[in-house]
């Protein structure tokens, strides 16, 4: 199990990403409709407080006491104040995870993997003892800090109270649907760049001659497909006199497959166990896309970016992609 947030992925499958993107560009069409309709019309006058019979949405003064046990009643009288309740304690937006209201807890903790343990859940429903929100309050099983920090720990009541909610279901209401199974995204690959064992990317430009031999490897991190049940992933290998570089046959040429490597070498935190190999031609055919054209360039003098994508699954698979910082000049 594994666990992505960060500027290189993209959180949404192309089909919903183009219904958000079509979704906000009616909206913004709307909006600019209203301006202008309020533009043209004339100032209406203060509502009179005798006609304001419709009920404040914010005021929970006659709301039912929540159920005992429920999320919204610990979250009242455990989370809000010894957590989230004022600005200045960790979880009221500032920290991840944010528990500043019951439904952000939810939100964020049920199914959520960890960001210390991302093999593990924060919450995993009907187990308390695999919830790694458990383990930072009970300060068990090796976490970095106890939690609330800095703080005196919570009364054994209220954790068994927790404890109690998380067995039997975590769920958001009683008597509410279980929680979702969620797609969570992956994380975005680290790149690097090798000439047999040693690595080559750093800061600067990576100088190779005509000839060379690159391996070119990449890490995949997902909470719910293990690193060699990643459906697809890939190397772009872009020029900066424009096009990308052939690499392979087929619709698109300009995308080379990478292979599983359990024996990569570790990046920062996670194995670069993907790879394609790349040995520099005198010649560079590069691609176009939009175009479909192609040309010949010499390779030498050529300055050529490494991009790495991949997806964590063929049905509504999440796509996590990055560049390497650093270019390879071609001498």
């Amino acid at each position: 199990m594994k666990r992505a947030n960060k500027r290189s992925i993209s959180r949404a499958p192309a089909g919903a990403l183009a219904r958000a993107l079509a979704a906000m560009a009616a909206l913004g069409a709307m909006a600019a409709m209203a301006t202008v309709a309020a533009c043209g019309s004339e100032e209406l006058p203060p509502p009179d407080p005798g006609d304001m019979t419709d009920p404040d949405p914010l005021d929970t003064s006659a709301a039912p006491a929540p159920a005992t046990g429920s999320l919204d009643e610990l979250h009242a009288r455990i989370l809000e104040k010894r957590c989230s309740g004022q600005p200045g304690l960790c979880h009221n937006g500032q920290f991840e995870p944010n528990l500043s209201t019951p439904g952000l807890t939810y939100a964020y903790l049920v199914n959520r993997p960890a960001i210390e343990k991302p093999g593990l859940l924060r919450v995993a429903p009907r187990s308390a003892a695999q919830s790694l929100f458990i383990d930072k309050i009970r300060n068990r099983n090796g976490v970095a800090t106890q939690m609330p920090l800095g703080a005196p720990p919570l009364e054994e009541a209220d954790i068994v109270a927790l404890e109690q909610w998380i067995d039997n279901g975590a769920l958001r209401a009683p008597g509410a649907a279980p929680a979702p199974t969620l797609n969570n995204p992956p994380r975005r690959p680290q790149i690097g760049i090798f000439n047999g064992t040693t690595r080559l990317d750093g800061a600067g430009p990576i100088n190779v001659a005509v000839g060379t031999t690159l391996t070119l490897r990449h890490t995949v991190q997902d909470f719910e497909t293990a690193d060699d049940a990643i459906p697809f992933a890939a190397v772009v290998l872009s020029s900066a006199s424009g096009g990308d570089v052939v690499v392979t046959t087929g619709n698109d040429p300009h995308v080379g497959p990478t292979m599983y490597d359990a024996a990569g070498p570790m990046g920062q935190g996670d194995r670069l166990n993907y790879r394609r190999t790349w040995t520099i031609p005198a010649m560079l055919e590069l691609y176009d896309k939009p175009t479909n054209m192609r040309r010949t360039v010499a390779a030498a003098g050529q300055s050529i970016g490494v991009a790495v994508v991949y997806i964590d699954s063929l049905n509504q698979g999440i796509v996590a992609l990055d560049v390497s910082p650093s270019r390879i000049q071609i001498q």
